[in-house]
């Protein structure tokens, strides 16, 4: 079976990474939305609306995927940072539960520390 580990700092660097590109989808979610509602009125010529319609609807949709991306980028990153402190979390309690479960076999049963099992040469 493989072995999972998590590198909280690792994490960090990605979501820093995230966070360095925000002002560049903040940047394209300005731009298209500028090009949708202004682009209209720049087709209007003699009072023919034909060509601003046409854009209109080119836009209507395509004009709500740089906000739709920047939602959908940042409820990633959050669950990918909530997952970790919860693994990060898991990890602390799980050491505590064994170190605990560890001393009270030493205490209650008379068991021998983990040190005294372990030869030289052996994984710890």
């Amino acid at each position: 079976m493989g072995q999972w580990r998590v590198d909280p700092d690792g994490v960090l660097g990605v979501l820093a990474g995230i966070d360095d590109l925000g002002p560049q989808f903040e940047s394209a979610y300005t731009g298209i939305d500028d090009a949708a509602t202004s682009g209209g009125a720049a087709l209007t010529a003699d009072g023919r609306t034909v060509l601003s319609s046409a854009w209109e609807s080119f836009m209507s949709q395509r004009r709500l995927v740089p906000g739709k991306l920047m939602h959908s980028v940042s409820g990633s990153a959050a669950a990918v940072g909530e997952a970790t402190v919860a693994i990060v979390a898991g990890d602390e309690q799980m050491a505590d539960n064994i170190s605990a479960a560890e001393k009270h076999a030493e205490d209650a049963w008379g068991i021998a520390p983990r040190a005294a099992y372990i030869t030289a040469g052996s994984y710890q």
